[in-house]
């Protein structure tokens, strides 16, 4: 953690370190009885030691008017610390890496050890979307040895993490050294097997290399062209892995024809479909979507470059990282509005919607989501305005407001049915059996919600299928019969973090439903449970979970 002027000497002792620390990254100003109490709570003279340690660090930052007053803060003006430029984004990823106040460890300082705790799970999550970041523009853009320098710094930093481990994988292969890939795969496997844990499919086929089979005679751009055609047709009609498997010939196909827009065409089009279609392969979407991406911009083909954004925009939300997501919205945001599509610019504001929304800020969330739904109507795009309802409800209902989140939900299921769109159909089915619950209505929220649980079972969605359990989990703790509500959540958790790549925010929402209906069965694990919630919370940027938590520990 830097911010000292090299030319005065760090400050002298660990408490001092510590403090800084603990000033710099505070979310408001911070008390000097909270700082006794954290760090000095067993010394002779706490105050003393504290105003000690205060006086090293005016020492050591020059500055005798710093840390004045009995509520501590410090200005970011005129003053850089790696660890503020590393929340920002702006941190250069040469140096991201390492350990947060490396070797520090005050074991007379309980309170502070666990902010420490929490604090360098945040900044490990952030060094981790930071690398990916760059790591995938520089494979989209072509530059494979660089991307492997990244992703492998990335992978070194989480050895347990998938998707750091994945794009480390993927860049070696697309890098031409498939046997390093497939050492690292080994030595993966082994790390993974002495926790106790599997290999995700996904992490295996990422050492897969493509098919040198013998090409027809057909122009490869008309070959990509019926592949890609085929590819969508299989996946509309729920042949998935099929379809899948023939985009992923269309792109290959494409990448050796001299048609740019098709190849930008078939890329989109697997990206999107290895994200929404099948689950578990959000990485090699990611990956793909980069590479389009790098084509539509050197095209100048900025409709399509916002495209890119939005999806990898969702990937990025769905997985907690809400930094890149809000980056990748901005720009977006600005291409669409430019382009003048009304589709582009309904998709960009659910998007944004969405990750405000997971954030805990829901007024600015129902404000995107319902313009967008209003965009997406005017747009004639049926399913559009439906996913935008359905994530309005949801909003709506953590606004307190049971009523228009019920008459969302509605909106959003009525076209489903009407499109014949059963994929999203069980998100506002779970929201309205939500509603009706909040509404006592107890019997119509448990046929919406048995119906939404089987439609997701049917399509096999993890997400879907925790949400639909977690709500006939909370209708049986409010109808009294707690045993059958914990059955459900257990189901529903188990269900949800099936995957890899789940939604993390679903599931931090099963996870306090959990600690709610031990809550009421008094567990003696509802204070370890809510720590947990409260450490992902912190590391997934989710500060509405952080509030739930605290509230459940205390």
């Amino acid at each position: 953690m830097e911010g000292f002027p090299e030319s005065h000497p760090p400050p002298r002792g660990k408490k001092s370190w510590a403090l800084f620390a603990r000033v710099a990254l505070a979310e408001r100003p911070v008390s000097r009885l909270e700082l006794v109490d954290e760090l000095f709570a067993e010394a002779n003279d706490p105050r003393g030691a504290l105003r000690w340690c205060l006086a090293d660090l005016r020492r050591a930052l020059q500055d005798s008017e710093l840390f004045r007053g009995d509520f501590l803060s410090l200005s970011r003006t005129g003053m850089t610390v790696d660890a503020w430029e590393l929340i920002d984004g702006t941190l250069d990823t040469g140096q991201i890496g390492g350990y947060f106040l490396d070797g520090l460890t005050l074991r007379d300082s309980p309170g502070f050890e666990t902010w420490l705790l929490l604090t360098r799970g945040h900044l490990r999550a952030r060094s981790l979307e930071e690398l990916r970041r760059e790591a995938l523009a520089l494979l989209g853009a072509g530059q494979t040895e660089r991307s492997s320098a990244v992703a492998g710094r990335a992978a070194a930093l989480e050895p347990l993490d998938e998707d750091a481990q994945e794009l480390f994988l993927r860049s070696l292969v697309a890098d031409g050294r498939p046997g390093l890939a497939a050492l690292h795969l080994a030595s993966c496997e082994a790390t993974f097997a002495r926790e106790g844990l599997s290999l995700s499919p996904a992490l295996r086929a990422a050492v897969r290399i493509s098919d040198d089979r013998p090409r027809g005679r057909l122009q490869a751009g008309v070959v990509a062209s019926s592949l890609l055609r085929s590819g969508s047709d299989a996946i509309d009609a729920g042949s998935v892995d099929a379809g899948i498997e023939t985009l992923r010939r269309a792109a290959e196909e494409a990448t050796i024809s001299s048609d740019r827009q098709l190849h930008i065409d078939v890329l989109m089009t697997l990206g999107a479909a290895l994200v929404h279609a099948t689950r578990g392969f959000d990485g090699e979407g990611a990956i793909i979507l980069h590479q389009a991406m790098a084509l539509a911009r050197n095209l100048r083909d900025d409709p399509r470059v916002a495209e890119c954004l939005r999806e990898l925009a969702f990937i990025d939300v769905q997985a907690g990282r809400h930094t890149s997501a809000e980056r990748s919205i901005h720009e977006a945001r600005i291409l669409a509005a430019g382009s003048g599509d009304e589709a582009l610019i309904a998709g960009v504001l659910a998007i944004s919607g969405m990750n405000a929304a997971d954030q805990g800020r829901h007024r600015e969330a129902v404000a995107h989501l319902t313009r967008s739904a209003r965009v997406a109507h005017e747009a004639t795009r049926p399913r559009q305005e439906a996913w935008s309802l359905g994530v309005l409800a949801r909003s709506l209902q953590l606004s307190s407001d049971p009523e228009e989140s019920l008459a969302a939900a509605d909106a959003s299921i009525r076209l489903c049915e009407r499109e014949r769109w059963n994929a999203f159909l069980p998100w506002p089915q779970s929201w309205r059996a939500n509603a009706l619950l909040e509404l006592d209505r107890h019997d119509e929220a448990t046929d919406v919600a048995q119906k939404a649980f089987a439609l997701a079972c049917e399509l096999g969605d993890p997400c879907w299928e925790g949400m639909a359990a977690r709500s006939l989990a909370l209708i049986s703790l409010n109808t009294g019969d707690i045993s059958s509500a914990q059955e459900w959540i257990d189901d529903a958790r188990t269900r949800c973090n099936r995957i890899q790549d789940r939604y993390v925010w679903v599931s931090a929402y099963v996870d306090l439903a959990n600690i709610q209906i031990l809550s009421h069965r008094r567990s003696p694990v509802v204070e370890s449970l809510a720590s947990q919630l409260y450490a992902d919370a912190i590391r997934f940027d989710l500060p509405e979970f952080a509030r739930w938590a605290l509230a459940y520990r205390a």
